[in-house]
């Protein structure tokens, strides 16, 4: 294998458990084919002892406030300047190869998150009589990290990995939802993508979730997802979400479900037609081109789509209109449209954005278009528009798609081009002549 040379933070999220802590960093110590050894550190969740280390091995804490490894693992990860961050979960052991697989897949795709196989087992009892924390890395802990029983790998992620070509079959698109298949035990990425997404949320309390998070904004700031099965660390005991029957598990299950809803705009993770902070489609209403009523159907046209919101240029002539018809809808804002997509300055925390992105030219009723047809139709790059005899009624892109180009350098083509006949969009207030509102709304 070639080494890799490029500088290594290894974050581990830790809460009393100093003999499985112990192993991990015997285990990190051991690692081959490396230029020089990763930096460990070790973030701790507020455990009433601290825990023992080596010299070597750097420690942050936090107060206990509850389950808190998301924040763990950020401030972990800002107690590092490593070129690339790995995690690994405070029960995950790697094998020897762990890291130098890891980078491998990471030289020269600074836009790429990566995640290792997580195996299962149960390992020996530590040997001896040493007390806990008392290691040395070079002699006598290494009988410590043989696993005594192997244990079966979960059916899934296994299969969603083979389904979607190692996490690169159908990237970007709404129902692959690639992030899905990211676990925050075995994973890796780059300082920059990290920084971009906004790093693992420190708000976020409670088992589960964070990594999904983190990998949607990933995608979304231009990112790329792979699986790396030759990545591989053995986690200690059954995987945690084999055990549907278990009452604790699906209450805890559910809260994750619950908490995901309003991070992830995407229809895997919420309730179709609700209402959410970030949402699914974000469109702004260009003025200029109708008489009264025209900008206004246009808003109510896309408010079918629900997980939406609306911004409208001040200098429509239905301003008044549309201040007073959605004056208690918080999705619709008379307001200019700032940049769709714009990096914030580091530290500022998780960003977040609508999947699509929409910008209406000529009033029109664009909402006629099933959201997961308007996502449908969006390129992977660039955009595409939707035309009406030559005019150009509305643009459609993803926000990733935009991050490409804006971030990565990819450099897009000409807009592709779709008939609105084609899709069952029409025009409204043609000639300047605008649209009576009571027929759009009322049906008359």
């Amino acid at each position: 294998m070639t080494v890799v040379d490029m500088s290594v933070d290894v974050v581990i999220p830790y809460y009393r458990d100093q003999p499985m802590l112990d192993r991990i960093l015997a285990a990190l110590h051991a690692q081959t084919d490396l230029a020089e050894p990763p930096r460990v550190i070790v973030a701790d969740d507020g455990s009433p002892t601290p825990p023992a280390v080596p010299p070597e091995v750097t420690v942050v804490r936090q107060e206990n406030l509850g389950f808190r490894a998301s924040a763990a693992r950020h401030l972990g990860a800002g107690a590092g300047k490593g070129e690339v961050i790995l995690f690994l979960d405070g029960d995950t052991v790697p094998e020897p190869g762990y890291v130098a697989a890891m980078l491998a897949a990471l030289d020269r795709n600074p836009d790429l998150l990566v995640v290792g196989r997580r195996r299962y087992g149960r390992f020996a009892e530590p040997g001896g009589d040493r007390p806990r924390g008392d290691i040395d890395l070079d002699t006598d802990i290494h009988s410590d990290l043989h696993v005594a029983e192997v244990l079966p790998d979960p059916v899934w992620p296994a299969s969603f990995y083979a389904e979607t070509d190692g996490l690169t079959r159908g990237e970007g698109a709404w129902r692959a939802g690639l992030w899905r298949g990211v676990l925050s035990a075995v994973c890796g990425l780059h300082r920059r993508l990290y920084d971009l997404a906004g790093g693992f949320d420190p708000r976020i309390v409670g088992y589960g979730g964070e990594d999904w998070d983190l990998a949607w904004r990933c995608e979304q700031a231009g990112g790329r997802l792979r699986y790396v099965p030759e990545a591989q660390a053995w986690h200690d005991g059954p995987d945690w979400a084999g055990r549907e029957e278990d009452p604790e598990h699906m209450a805890q299950k559910n809260a994750e479900t619950a908490r995901l809803g309003p991070l992830i705009a995407n229809p895997l993770t919420r309730p179709a037609g609700g209402i959410f902070e970030v949402p699914l489609i974000a469109a702004h209403v260009h003025a200029g081109h109708a008489g009264s009523g025209a900008d206004a159907a246009t808003c109510a046209s896309l408010l079918r789509w629900a997980d939406v919101t609306v911004t409208v240029d001040p200098d429509t002539p239905d301003a008044a209109v549309i201040a007073e018809l959605f004056a208690a809808d918080p999705r619709v804002r008379l307001t200019a449209r700032g940049p769709w997509w714009a990096e914030g300055p580091a530290g500022a925390g998780p960003r977040r954005r609508p999947e699509v992105l929409v910008d209406i030219h000529r009033p029109c009723a664009l909402g006629a278009l099933d959201p997961e047809r308007l996502r449908a139709l969006c390129p992977p790059t660039g955009s595409v528009t939707v035309d009406d005899e030559g005019r150009v009624l509305a643009e459609v892109r993803t926000s990733r798609a935009l991050a490409r180009e804006q971030i990565w350098g990819e450099t897009p083509g000409a807009p592709e081009s779709i008939a609105a006949s084609d899709v069952g969009v029409g025009l409204l207030g043609t000639g300047g002549a605008g649209v009576r509102l009571e027929r759009v709304l009322g049906g008359w």
